[in-house]
């Protein structure tokens, strides 16, 4: 029986990085989480959410983001990078998707089109890049569509660019992906479990190591 996919915890993996155009990545998605999107206070240094405007009640809104778990499957040309690293994934790898403004819309279009916007573990996502797209420093889309390389390879380096292309789900077909992506599911959802537990009966044994806060010595 297909397994629905339901959001759960972050878990670090590479990021795939749509930077050239004709790459691909073809991907068995794991599972999702929207969250906030976030930039650098330049005064005080930390991380704050970016304003969106109001909603109807006029409660403030924050820009957001999807973050889509996924394992490589064979084709992906994309290179994932987590922290310095970076290369094109080998299939079986757990990467992650990250799609924000113009992306994120594009996955919403996606969505709706597939099984009435219901995504099950195992459902493959396609990625190609054909333009990119400058934006200013509030994350607001400027000048028009790059749909060349040069273009893009001549934006400046303190220009924010963007690039993209055709996004695409579609149930998966491939048993052995399938199983792939459920595995990677059931392995997430077994490390959440085990973070949230609490051992019983063995706080005692530690009560002078700790203080009333909870705080070691």
């Amino acid at each position: 029986m297909a397994i629905e996919l339901n959001d759960g915890a972050r878990i670090g993996a590479p990021v795939i990085r749509q930077q050239r155009f004709g790459e691909v990545a073809t991907l068995a998605i794991v599972r999702t989480e929207q969250r906030d999107r976030l930039r650098k206070n330049l005064a005080s240094g930390e991380m704050e959410p970016i304003p969106n405007g109001k909603d109807r009640q006029g409660n403030p809104k924050v820009k957001q983001e999807i973050v889509i778990h996924c394992v490589a499957m064979p084709g992906t040309s994309m290179e994932a990078k987590l922290g310095d690293e970076a290369a094109v994934p080998a299939a079986g790898d757990r990467v992650r998707v990250i799609l924000k403004a113009k992306g994120f819309g594009d996955w919403i279009e996606a969505r709706k089109g597939h099984r009435k916007g219901k995504l099950n573990v195992g459902d493959q996502l396609t990625l190609a890049t054909r333009w990119a797209q400058q934006y200013d420093q509030d994350g607001n889309p400027k000048g028009s569509k790059i749909e060349t390389q040069a273009e893009a390879d001549a934006v400046p380096r303190n220009v924010t660019i963007g690039f993209y292309g055709p996004i695409s789900l579609s149930e998966g077909t491939d048993v052995g992906w399938i199983e792939a992506a459920e595995q990677a599911y059931r392995d997430d959802q077994a490390s959440e479990r085990q973070q949230r537990a609490i051992p019983i009966g063995e706080m005692d044994d530690f009560g002078d190591e700790f203080g009333d806060d909870g705080v070691p010595f």
